[in-house]
C-alpha cells in the first residue's frame, strides 16, 4: 500500500517538474527552476530570534530587541543573497559516452556564469535525484566542472535521471536547490563474453554457403608485399634483417566479408548478444571487414571504430530495448 502511494506521488512530482523545468542539455537557473527553504540551522536561528523577541518584550530590554532586529534582518538578507548567488549559474551537460554493461558511465557538467557574466560563489553540491551520493565543487577555487558516475547494470538505452544541485551559500541559513533534466541518455553495450569468432559467408554462384569460419590469425605463408596493403601484415622481422618487404598470409582469408549472425531462436538472448559483442571487438582489432545480422535487421559489412560502435549500438537496442526513466 505504501509503495503504491509512493509510486503515485513520484509520478505526480515528475509530471509537475517536467512542466515547470523542461528537459534541456543547457539550463539557465531562474525563479521557475530554483527552490529555496531554510536549513535546520536556519530554523534554529529563527527560533533563537523568536526567543530574543519574547524575552526582550517581557523584560522590556531594548538591547535584546535591538539584537532581535539585527538577527532577523540578517536572516532576511541572506534569503536574497542565497537566491541571487544560485541564480547566477548556467548548467551545461556534455554528451555521455557509451559504456558496457556492469560499468560506470560519467556525466560531465559545466557550471558557467549566467548571461550577466557574474560568477556564483561558494560550494555547489550535485547528485542524482533521490541519491544520497553527493559530489561537490568549490566555485571560489575556479573549478567549474564536475562528473557524476552512473552505474549501468544492463544493456539498453538508459535515459539519465534528474540531477539535483544545491547550495547553502553564504551562511548556511537557506538551501537553494533545483532538479534538472539534462536530456541525456547513455547507450549500454552488452558485456563482452569470450568465445570463438564465427563468421558466415554468403554463397557465390554454384557454391554452398560456408558456415562457421575461424582462425583468421592462423599464419599460412609469406608473399611479396604489395603497395597499399595494411602495414600490420608486413613481416617486420624479415625487413629488419635486410630482406625484401614481404606480407604474412593467413589461412581462411576470404575475399568477401562475412557476417556475424544472431542465432534465432536462442535460449539465452543476453549471452548470445554478449558473444557477438566480443566478436565485434576482436574483428575490429584485427581491422577485418564484417557485417551483422540481427533478425530482420542487417548492417552491411564495414570496418573501423565507427562501424564497431554502430554494430554495438544495434546490440544494445535489440529488440528496441528502451528503458523507462
Amino acid at each position: 500500500m505504501l509503495s503504491n502511494v509512493k509510486h503515485i506521488w513520484d509520478n505526480r512530482v515528475n509530471h509537475w517538474l517536467s512542466k515547470r523545468i523542461p528537459a534541456s542539455a543547457k539550463q539557465k537557473l531562474n525563479v521557475r527552476s530554483i527552490f529555496i527553504f531554510p536549513t535546520w540551522f536556519g530554523l534554529g536561528f529563527l527560533i533563537t530570534c523568536a526567543g530574543l523577541f519574547i524575552l526582550g518584550t517581557n523584560y522590556q530590554n531594548n538591547l535584546m530587541l535591538l539584537l532581535f532586529d539585527f538577527l532577523l534582518g540578517l536572516f532576511l538578507l541572506n534569503l536574497f543573497f542565497s537566491y541571487l548567488n544560485f541564480a547566477r549559474l548556467q548548467i551545461k551537460a556534455q554528451p555521455i559516452q557509451a559504456v558496457f554493461a556492469q560499468g560506470h558511465a560519467s556525466l560531465t557538467i559545466h557550471l558557467l556564469p549566467n548571461d550577466d557574466n557574474r560568477s556564483a560563489h561558494g560550494i555547489i553540491n550535485a547528485g542524482w535525484w533521490k541519491d544520497n551520493n553527493v559530489h561537490s565543487v568549490d566555485l571560489d577555487a575556479k573549478t567549474t566542472q564536475l562528473c557524476l558516475p552512473y552505474f549501468t547494470p544492463a544493456r539498453g538505452v538508459h535515459p539519465l535521471p534528474r540531477v539535483t544541485l544545491f547550495s547553502e551559500y553564504p551562511l548556511g541559513l537557506y538551501r537553494c536547490w533545483t532538479h534538472l533534466n539534462l536530456a541525456q541518455q547513455v547507450i549500454v553495450y552488452p558485456a563482452p563474453h569470450t568465445c570463438a569468432v564465427k563468421l558466415q559467408y554468403k554463397a557465390g554462384a554454384g557454391e554452398r554457403a560456408s558456415t562457421e569460419q575461424e582462425g583468421h590469425d592462423d599464419f599460412y605463408a609469406l608473399r611479396p608485399y604489395q603497395q597499399g596493403e595494411p602495414l600490420h601484415r608486413v613481416a617486420w622481422k624479415s625487413v629488419a634483417k635486410g630482406g625484401d618487404w614481404v606480407s604474412k598470409s593467413f589461412s581462411h582469408q576470404q575475399s568477401e566479408a562475412g557476417f556475424l549472425i544472431l542465432p534465432l531462436p536462442c535460449q539465452d538472448l543476453e549471452l548470445e548478444l554478449s558473444r557477438l559483442c566480443y566478436q565485434i571487438i576482436k574483428l575490429t582489432e584485427k581491422n577485418l571487414q564484417f557485417g551483422l545480422t540481427l533478425g530482420d535487421a542487417v548492417i552491411e559489412p564495414g570496418q573501423g571504430e565507427q562501424h564497431k560502435h554502430r554494430c554495438l549500438s544495434a546490440l544494445a537496442r535489440y529488440p528496441a530495448r528502451e528503458l523507462p526513466l
